[in-house]
């Protein structure tokens, strides 16, 4: 994970050199050599850790440069908070340590000179490592493994008759055409045995001339792959002169010619390619050849057929079945007790073939009680031996392995959670940005978040995440795949990716390298902090709360002070804990280089010195106070992406700011409708993206003698091109019958893909207005969004809406159709005056 490191060097090297050169004067040209040096060498690591990563040598040169990259990371940090400190420092105070300030100067030039030193002899000691190599092929380089070497033998086979059913008529009965049948399904789950099963039947046999079977690989060489294809069907001892993929290709094509039908099993294919390759093979002779592939990669299976068949889980009594099955020998049976183990034990598996399998062979050793209960106790010691082939460790490993070196890192970065932990989609994009795992630019946020979206999408492909979707398909949450958690969690400890805390004995946290993200959860925070010691290396701490904690009073039962943390750890970059309550703010003051926090309490305000935080990406604040009062400049936090308030919030306004800079924020929630003036929502106009107002807003919504918006907030709408998301939130209900929606609204909102309202009390004939938000994607009515027994809606508009949820207590009637709302997927109806829903509209109804 050296490159991710390296990310947040050069971000910080570049940052320093050009935006806080004044501080750094008598060091520059130490600090300009070293961003040359680590911008190649990072360079140099993302084009080649991927061929190296199994490499012995080469991944002790990126541990140690990795250790020279944090010590560099460390020592420009400790520097910069110093002199921010000299800086906060009185006219007086500033010049009697103006020779203090200096010299600290000089020793960081001269630290940096080590440094560079350091990772020169690095190189010059590692020069086997940093040959360029031509790429790898990282997939295995046997061309066809027997079926009948595979792990699971067809006569053992539980649980499967249904599914190879289903797949055997697939195969047989279909269209004349050339027709792909995908078996997907994730690491272990038995996919190359059911098709063996397949392959094997009797029906298949019968059915198709000639049966050939191949085993793909991340390889992926095709030549390989017709050779072994050409061999399966002339034999092994006929000679085949041919050069190139092409000519083989014609063999293929003018054999199959001849044959009745064909059957190809492609087992384990990781490119859609190859699939369509194949299906430019094989001739369209009209006989129903047929291609049966198994793969692991969703998409690939989706671009192969339009009905991939997903193989499932085992439920609870099959894997016992098969468990006991290779447990006990024929005509053998287990006692009681071992019964009630073997059941408890094949539970853990979750389903899984593969771990049954290796599991059960460890058991059948020792048929004991007693045996049985340690290796249900150190359940994953043996499901996941390392370099062990019999273990569920290399094939488990190769999804992994397939990952790019910075998605390696994202993706360990999600075990941070406790397992089953269901993480917020953006939640996790601004982490991964606060700790450089990707691109943290707030010019490019959009494109950092496609990223990150994309990433996840492969880690889902590879069955690595569950992501849960909002019904437009955008993500919601993310949760690690608990089957194979503790594996990860081995990777994550290799790679010094975060380090857990735990009792009764806390690991020591003195090592730089090891030691730099640490997580813990609230119920321990108590005895970490009487025992913390310094430890300034430390840049994450992320607290999370007890499984024994009820999720709604968490952070109102548990109050701690973090000072001692504060102080241990001052170089901290993200703070994450929100799980319990912090009496006070004002111990922060001194984390100047925080650049995510999120916390709870029973704050009255966000202090002034947050704007001092220059690299502050997100701030997400739970207060039990009503309202906060945010005193920090935050149009002046050039970094500054994400405020989120639990509570309604008072913005400053801008023209009473000093040093006004250029904001770039894309969340304001929740804000007060007394401080969303034109100043204040013009501020943020050109970035803002999710907007959400809550308060008592009837007096801002009143209209004027030209029916527009007294709300003058809403007179910025002109500026607001990037805003998708706005809630507009009364705590209390509107009692005027004269609110009208400003104009501006639909005329400059033209990406607005979401709208939530409630206790607006707009009149019905209103909201047939809302149809002319041309994006409009989820529209959410809550408790008297609107008012009025009845809704007609013009035909012709809503043309995009998917989600609608109407929340009414006096809504009668609803003229409307299919025509009103041609994309509808959802309707959620909490109308209990309602007469009869829309026949059209009634499938949509949940």
């Amino acid at each position: 994970m050296a490159d991710a490191v390296m990310n947040l060097l050069v971000e910080s090297l570049c940052e320093l050199i050009t935006e806080k050169v004044r501080l750094i004067k008598g060091a520059k040209e130490e600090l300009d050599n070293l961003l040359q040096e680590i911008t190649i060498l990072k360079a140099f690591l993302e084009d080649n850790a991927q061929q190296d990563s199994n490499s012995n040598l080469w991944k002790n040169f990126v541990k140690n440069i990795r250790i020279q990259a944090h010590k560099a990371d460390d020592v420009i940090d400790k520097f910069l908070l110093e002199a921010k400190l000299h800086q906060e420092k009185n006219i007086w105070k500033k010049t009697f340590g103006l020779c203090g300030h200096t010299r600290r100067v000089s020793n960081l030039a001269q630290v940096i000179k080590i440094i560079r030193r350091k990772v020169k002899e690095i190189q010059q000691n590692n020069s086997e490592a940093l040959v360029a190599k031509p790429m790898l092929n990282l997939g295995p380089k046997t061309l066809a493994r027997d079926p009948q070497d595979t792990f699971l033998e067809v006569k053992n086979i539980v649980g499967f008759i249904k599914e190879a059913n289903e797949v055997i008529e697939r195969l047989v009965e279909g269209t004349e055409e050339i027709e792909c049948i995908p078996i997907v399904g994730m690491t272990g789950l038995g996919k190359t045995t059911l098709a063996r099963k397949v392959w094997s039947d009797s029906q298949i046999i019968a059915e198709f001339s000639n049966n050939i079977w191949v085993s793909v690989g991340q390889s992926n060489e095709l030549k390989n792959i017709f050779l072994v294809i050409i061999k399966s069907s002339t034999g092994p001892n006929q000679e085949i002169r041919c050069n190139g993929e092409n000519e083989l290709a014609k063999v293929i094509a003018s054999f199959v010619t001849e044959q009745h039908r064909c059957l190809i099993v492609l087992d384990d294919v990781w490119a859609s390619e190859l699939v369509d390759f194949f299906k430019n093979v094989l001739p369209e002779n009209k006989k129903g050849h047929r291609i049966l592939m198994t793969t692991r990669h969703r998409d690939v299976a989706s671009c192969a057929s339009k009905k991939p068949y997903h193989l499932k889980f085992l439920n609870q009594e099959d894997s016992f079945r098969l468990l006991e099955k290779r447990v006990v020998d024929n005509g053998s049976c287990l006692n009681d007790q071992l019964v009630e183990l073997g059941k408890s034990t094949a539970s853990k598996c979750g389903g899984l073939p593969l771990a049954l399998l290796v599991i059960a062979k460890a058991l059948k050793g020792n048929q004991t009680v007693y045996f049985w209960k340690r290796i249900e106790n150190n359940f994953w010691q043996y499901v996941m031996k390392e370099n062990d082939t019999t273990s569920c460790w290399k094939i488990v490993e190769a999804s992994y392995v397939s990952l790019s070196s910075e998605m390696k890192a994202c993706f360990l970065y999600c075990l941070a959670f406790p397992k089953g932990y269901d993480i917020p989609f953006q939640m996790l994009i601004r982490l991964w940005m606060a700790e450089g795992l990707i691109e943290s630019s707030p010019i490019n946020f959009s494109s950092s978040e496609d990223k990150a979206e994309n990433y996840l999408m492969e880690f889902e492909n590879l069955d690595l995440v569950i992501v849960s979707r909002e019904i437009t398909g955008s993500i919601k949450r993310v949760k690690c795949n608990e089957i194979f958690y503790e594996f990860y969690k081995m990777e994550v400890t290799k790679e010094c990716v975060f380090q857990e805390l735990c009792k009764p004995d806390f690991p020591s946290i003195n090592d730089p390298d090891t030691s730099r993200r640490l997580h813990i959860v609230s119920c321990d925070l108590s005895a970490f902090i009487s025992r913390i010691p310094s430890a300034e290396h430390v840049r994450s701490f992320l607290c999370f709360p007890s499984k024994d904690v009820d999720q709604q009073t968490k952070s109102s039962s548990i109050v701690h002070d973090i000072q001692p943390i504060l102080k241990a750890f001052p170089l901290l970059r993200v703070l994450k804990i929100e799980s319990i309550n912090i009496p006070s703010l004002k111990n922060l003051n001194q984390l100047f280089h925080l650049r995510y926090i999120s916390i709870s309490g029973n704050f009255k305000e966000l202090p002034a010195f947050f704007s001092k935080f220059w690299s502050l990406q997100s701030i997400i604040i739970n207060t039990s106070q009503p309202t906060l009062n945010i005193k920090a400049n935050i149009w002046n936090m050039s970094k500054l992406t994400h405020l989120k308030i639990n509570k309604p919030s008072k913005l400053p306004l801008p023209s009473t700011q000093k040093g006004k800079g250029s904001s770039s924020i894309q969340t304001l929630s929740k804000i007060a409708p007394e401080t969303c003036n034109k100043d204040v929502l013009g501020e943020a106009s050109n970035s803002l993206k999710k907007l959400s107002i809550q308060g008592k807003i009837e007096d801002s919504l009143k209209t004027n003698s030209d029916r527009f918006s007294t709300f003058e907030g809403f007179q910025t709408f002109a500026k607001f091109e990037c805003l998708e998301n706005l809630k507009l939130i009364s705590d209390v209900p509107c009692h005027s019958n004269a609110f009208q929606f400003p104009k501006a609204l639909f005329r400059f909102l033209l990406k607005l893909k979401k709208l939530t309202l409630s206790k607006t009390m707009f009149d019905w004939k209103e909201a047939t207005k809302l149809g002319q938000l041309e994006c409009l994607e989820v529209l959410k009515l809550k408790t008297d969004a609107f008012t009025g027994k009845s809704w007609n809606p013009e035909k012709g508009d809503f043309r995009k809406l998917q989600v609608l949820l109407i929340h009414s207590n006096d809504l009668h009637t609803w003229e409307a159709s299919g025509s009103h709302f041609p994309k509808l997927r959802v309707l959620v109806l909490e109308c209990p005056k309602l007469e009869s829903v829309p026949a059209e509209l009634s499938q949509f109804q949940q």
